[in-house]
C-alpha cells in the first residue's frame, strides 16, 4: 500500500531522520508542538496537542477567560494531528539529522478544529473556489544581514547592498547607531 504515510515514512528512511519535529501553528503564527524520536512518531502517526495551544499570546499566555471559554471546550480537550506529507522539511541547523513535520488538526470524530490557521487558509481557499476567484498574495518580506559579532559590546554591523548586486559584490558593511 502506498498512502500519503507510507510515503512520509519513507522519506524519513530515506533522509536518515532521527527526530521529527511535530508542528502546529497558533493564532500569532508562532510554531507550536513536540518533538519526537523518529520510531515514535512512526508508531503514533501523529501527535496531540491541547486545543488551548492554538489561543496562545505571542508571549505563551493565554486569551482572556472570557474569550477563551466562548472558543473552547473548558475540559481543555487533546486535539488530534496528524502530519500534512506535503508540507515535511530537514532542518539544515540541526546537529541529529531532524525533519519538521506541519501538522493538520482534528477532533476525536476526524473534524477538522474551525479554530486552527491551516483549517482557516483551507476554508477561505475553498470559497474563493466557489465564486471562482483565485488569491494573489504578496508578503512584505523585510530582514536585516549583519555580520558575525564575536563581543556584544559594540554596535551591530549590518550589511549594505546595491539593488543591482546579485553576488554581494557590491556589499558593504557599515554600523548602526545605537
Amino acid at each position: 500500500m502506498n498512502t500519503p504515510f507510507d510515503q512520509l515514512h519513507a522519506w524519513l528512511k530515506e533522509h536518515k531522520i532521527t527526530e521529527v519535529e511535530c508542528v502546529i501553528s497558533d493564532l500569532t503564527g508562532i510554531a507550536r508542538g513536540k518533538i519526537a524520536p523518529t520510531n515514535k512518531f512512526l508508531h503514533e502517526r501523529g501527535m496531540r496537542l491541547p486545543e488551548s495551544v492554538l489561543l496562545q499570546t505571542v508571549t505563551g499566555d493565554f486569551v482572556d477567560d472570557a474569550i477563551y471559554y466562548d472558543l473552547l471546550d473548558p475540559a481543555d480537550i487533546d486535539m488530534i494531528c496528524r502530519p500534512a506529507v506535503n508540507a515535511t522539511y530537514v532542518i539544515p541547523w540541526a546537529i541529529e539529522p531532524t525533519a519538521i513535520v506541519i501538522h493538520d488538526t482534528f477532533d476525536k470524530h476526524g473534524t477538522p478544529i474551525e479554530l486552527s490557521p491551516r483549517n482557516v487558509l483551507k476554508k477561505v481557499l475553498q470559497l474563493y473556489t466557489e465564486q471562482g476567484w483565485q488569491p494573489i498574495v504578496a508578503p512584505e518580506m523585510e530582514f536585516y544581514l549583519t555580520q558575525r559579532c564575536e563581543d556584544p559590546e559594540p554596535p551591530t554591523s549590518s550589511i549594505r547592498c546595491s539593488k543591482t548586486s546579485t553576488t554581494g559584490a557590491n556589499c558593504r558593511a557599515w554600523t548602526s547607531i545605537r
